[in-house]
């Protein structure tokens, strides 16, 4: 387990690195006003989007994380690469659809398009339905808040402090009854038990 959560930390470098290069593409396109129709403020709606990009990744990641602990599903980090990716497109396309339709349009129709993708992945990726529907409502909520936190200009900091520190209490309240050290201990007894069950078997045939 402990080697999966420095995948998984791995994973979120990797995509704040996506979202950065997405961050200063909006902000390029924002400088040169290549779209008459989305306008400065457009813009920087699509800025501030961006901006909550890497909440949500660490948000489902973390949900994802945590629910192989207490649900005990089997999530394989390429599986977290692929959900990872379509989080991150939709910025990509929240920006290039604003330019044409307009920001509400364009976060409606992006939000539905990665919500669907999402949905139809996961009845295949995760062990219950139950699963399923609980992680595309995250999704919903998720994309629903931070449209809201983009259009509080004046709160949107306060807001997000507060979404955050419930986010934070969330986690701490779901696994403190969690022995990090037995969850350890417990994957490095399996990787010596498979060692020397290797060895004894490899002993046997040398013996034959």
């Amino acid at each position: 387990m402990t080697k999966k959560l420095w995948s998984v930390i791995g994973l979120c470098i990797a995509f704040a690195v996506v979202l950065l290069w997405i961050y200063g593409l909006a902000e390029q396109r924002s400088e040169y006003q290549s779209s008459i129709l989305l306008g400065a403020e457009g813009y920087h709606m699509v800025v501030r989007s961006v901006k909550y990009g890497m909440v949500l990744v660490v948000l489902v990641f973390s949900s994802f994380f945590l629910s192989e602990i207490l649900q005990e599903w089997r999530i394989h980090p390429v599986q977290y690469l692929l959900v990872g990716a379509a989080l991150s497109i939709f910025y990509l396309l929240l920006l290039s659809l604003a330019e044409h339709i307009g920001f509400t349009a364009a976060y409606a129709i992006g939000a539905a398009a990665c919500i669907g993708l999402l949905f139809w992945y996961l009845r295949f990726v995760l062990a219950t339905t139950r699963g399923v529907h609980m992680m595309t409502a995250l999704l919903t909520a998720a994309y629903g808040t931070m449209f809201v936190l983009v259009k509080m200009q004046q709160y949107n900091l306060l807001a997000g402090s507060c979404l955050l520190f419930a986010a934070l209490f969330a986690v701490m309240y779901y696994t403190r009854e969690i022995d990090w050290y037995a969850l350890s201990d417990e994957k490095s007894d399996n990787h010596t038990n498979v060692i020397e069950e290797r060895m004894a078997a490899r002993q046997n045939h040398d013996m034959q």
